[in-house]
């Protein structure tokens, strides 16, 4: 069994939606949108991108459309309507039901003869409903935009536990999207695991170090300690930081076949910790 990790050229996690603009290209695009309007993220891919999409489907998560578009319906499938030759407008009930109903949006919105292409999401909350696994949903999600052949990206904004479970499988687009990630999923650790949260605090920076020396791909959290010179942690104390790395996607583990606490360091990403650094040094309490 393989680890749980980043795949490149899957997609990207973005600071905000100007920097997810830009990853539009011009294949056919279908964005998701619940915190704004697709008449301003139409405009704002327009602005942004490199070149306009050949075809736009632009779904609104909300019970209205601000511009020409279908009144909002229930079901998987959303109910649409073509306003030029290009740009087709949409609506769609939040929160979707995952996977199957991300299918039913790519099936409407990919065009037959579509080449690979992107979708946007500028709430990823919105993918998972209340009392869903977020991991699960994330998932599916992403295994769905693979069989189609597209790029999924997303904000790191809304609910903590979706966006971890997104940075344990997406890179981030650039370092404001690692400090964004990493201050997303902190909240959501500190919420939820708040002892592994505390010794991440105090150790991330020898549990960044331990990482770096240790010579083994997969190594145990005691092998990866036995590599520090001087240590201030125990295997215990740096396993349970590197635990805490792992929910933060900034370093992958190994199967359960294998063992609980074995890491795969080709998932290790510095970046991403030393974004996770900041964000925790600029902690006041």
């Amino acid at each position: 069994m393989g680890a749980e990790g980043t795949v490149p050229d899957r997609g990207a996690i973005h600071a905000d939606a100007e920097s997810m603009a830009r990853a539009v290209g011009t294949g056919d695009h279908v964005a998701l949108i619940a915190r704004g309007t697709v008449d301003a993220w139409h405009r704002r891919v327009e602005r942004a991108a490199p070149g306009s999409p050949d075809r736009s489907y632009l779904v609104s998560l909300d019970d209205t459309v601000r511009g020409a578009a279908a009144t909002a319906t229930s079901g998987t499938t959303p109910q649409s309507r073509q306003v030029t030759n290009s740009v087709v407008l949409a609506t769609a009930e939040a929160p979707f039901s995952g996977a199957e109903s991300f299918r039913a949006v790519l099936s409407e919105g990919l065009s037959d003869a579509a080449d690979g292409g992107t979708v946007v999401v500028d709430d990823p909350s919105a993918f998972v409903p209340a009392d869903a696994d977020p991991g699960a949903v994330v998932e599916g999600v992403l295994a769905v935009a693979d069989e189609f052949g597209v790029e999924f990206h997303a904000v790191a904004t809304g609910d903590g536990a979706v966006v971890a479970a997104l940075a344990r499988r997406l890179s981030g687009a650039d370092t404001d999207a690692d400090a964004a990630i990493a201050a997303q999923s902190l909240d959501y650790l500190r919420e939820t695991d708040p002892t592994n949260f505390g010794y991440l605090r105090r150790y991330w920076r020898e549990a960044r170090r331990g990482l770096t020396a240790v010579e083994m791909t997969y190594p145990q959290s005691k092998q990866v300690h036995a590599a520090l010179s001087d240590p201030e942690t125990t295997s215990r104390t740096l396993g349970a930081a590197l635990q805490a790395l792992v929910k933060l996607g900034a370093l992958g583990v190994w199967g359960d076949t294998v063992a609980a606490n074995r890491y795969d360091l080709t998932q290790f990403d510095p970046a991403r910790i030393d974004a996770v650094g900041a964000a925790l040094e600029a902690l006041d309490d």
